[in-house]
C-alpha cells in the first residue's frame, strides 16, 4: 500500500475539501476528500508532514448516524462527526 506524505490541508466547518500529498518518485498533488476517503479504504497511510517529520498516520472513523454511517477522517479514533488533522500549512501555502 502506498505511503502518502500529506503536507497541506483545507478545511471548511470541519470537513477536508482539499489535502496536498506527495508519494515517493512522483509529484506532489492535491486531493479532494472523496479521494482521501478512498484511498484510506484501500489502505494507504497517509502521514502528515509537521516539521519536516511524518507524524502520526491519519485514520478512517466510522460514525452512526440514524440507520446509515458516515465516515471521517482524524487523527484519532473519536466517533465524532468531523475531520480532525494536526496543524497544518494550507494548500496553496505549500505549492499547486
Amino acid at each position: 500500500m502506498g505511503h502518502v506524505r500529506v503536507q497541506g490541508a483545507d478545511l471548511e466547518e470541519s470537513r477536508i475539501q482539499a489535502l496536498r500529498v506527495k508519494i515517493a518518485g512522483l509529484p506532489a498533488r492535491t486531493i479532494d476528500r472523496p479521494t482521501a476517503l478512498h484511498w484510506l479504504r484501500d489502505g494507504h497511510s497517509l502521514l502528515p508532514v509537521i516539521d519536516g517529520q511524518e507524524s502520526t498516520a491519519l485514520q478512517l472513523v466510522e460514525v452512526p448516524e440514524g440507520d446509515e454511517s458516515a465516515w471521517f477522517i482524524r487523527t484519532d479514533n473519536e466517533p465524532k462527526a468531523e475531520d480532525r488533522l494536526p496543524e497544518l500549512p494550507s494548500v496553496a501555502e505549500v505549492g499547486t
